[in-house]
């Protein structure tokens, strides 16, 4: 499984990671595909945004699709109908505005935020603001710095930015 871009959020005490990112060339190395457990990732609607926009840009939008209805987001990402869960997931926002996102996610170790921070100061800094998601560099240059990134990563995430524009009306 490819990596995911750190995003900031609230991990629940009780839903603890299954592995730690150690180093942004390797994916953790799990004990059994049974670790492999979703957990729920608290998160500002601004950060829930660049979320999907990174998933449907590196998965693409037959297998994960993030569609917004005002401030309801419906995640699709069972393509093969496998889960028992009905599909679209729907979330709305709790009552501290945040959306809980329930996927794979693995912290990422000190050593490897202080990387992220030397290459990417004003993507952090972007995603902490409320700014609307847009195709600028460094977040580009953020959302593609990982083991994986096709070479039409970035023209996959200028898509999926314009998607969220035109369905957030801008």
């Amino acid at each position: 499984m490819p990596y995911k871009p750190a995003f900031p959020g609230i991990v629940p005490a009780d839903e603890t990671p299954p592995g730690t990112i150690e180093d942004q060339t390797r994916f953790p190395t799990l004990h059994s595909l049974k670790n492999d457990v979703e957990i729920g990732v608290r998160c500002r609607p601004a950060v829930a945004r660049w979320i999907g926009v990174h998933l449907e840009s590196f998965y693409g939008t037959a297998q994960y699709r993030f569609t917004w209805h005002e401030d309801t987001l419906e995640i699709h990402d069972d393509p093969w109908g496998d889960s028992v869960e009905p599909q679209p997931r729907v979330v709305r926002p709790g009552n501290d505005g945040r959306y809980e996102i329930r996927d794979l996610w693995y912290p990422v170790a000190p050593t490897a935020i202080g990387g992220l921070c030397q290459r990417h100061p004003d993507a952090l800094t972007a995603l902490t603001r409320d700014d609307t998601p847009s195709p600028v560099p460094h977040m580009l240059a953020y959302l593609t710095d990982h083991p994986g990134a096709s070479p039409r990563m970035r023209r996959n995430v200028e898509t999926a930015l314009a998607k969220l524009a035109a369905e957030l009306g801008r």
